[in-house]
């Protein structure tokens, strides 16, 4: 699909893009997300992007109230572990649950995007988009 490496930084600039991909093996089938150069089931090299749905469900989450240096403002904030349809988990941030009793385990969400925000004085961190994930209004 894409002549891009298979780095963390390759899979910002599709988040930039407003995609979300994933690192499939050529060998063995294994999805990856975030990628990596090396199938860690079967050690091959041969790879290739797909691109994931970005759909899926809740496993676990945590709501975070002392936030970190580049998400102060936004506490509290919901960040899950998201079992994608497709099979890997991913953590991400929830946007519109800061209360707990509006979340659950298996609770259908799906990925959106957003701009990088300006760092804080002082700090230097990769200005990379993010993905986000939202409830889904649909199964």
């Amino acid at each position: 699909m894409e002549d891009r490496e298979f780095t963390i930084e390759s899979f910002y600039k599709f988040v930039g893009e407003r995609k979300l991909m994933g690192a499939r093996c050529r060998k063995c089938g294994n999805l990856m997300v975030p990628p990596r150069p090396v199938c860690p089931k079967c050690y091959s090299r041969d790879m290739e992007w797909v691109e994931l749905s970005g759909k899926g469900i809740v496993e676990s989450f945590t709501i975070i109230h002392v936030p970190t240096v580049l998400l102060k403002g936004r506490e509290p904030y919901t960040v899950a572990v998201v079992k994608l349809d497709e099979g890997p988990r991913i953590p991400g941030i929830v946007v519109g649950v800061q209360d707990p009793n509006r979340i659950k385990i298996g609770d259908r969400v799906e990925v959106d995007f957003e701009e990088a925000g300006e760092l804080p004085p002082g700090i230097t961190w990769p200005t990379w988009p993010r993905y986000i994930f939202v409830r889904s209004s649909h199964g």
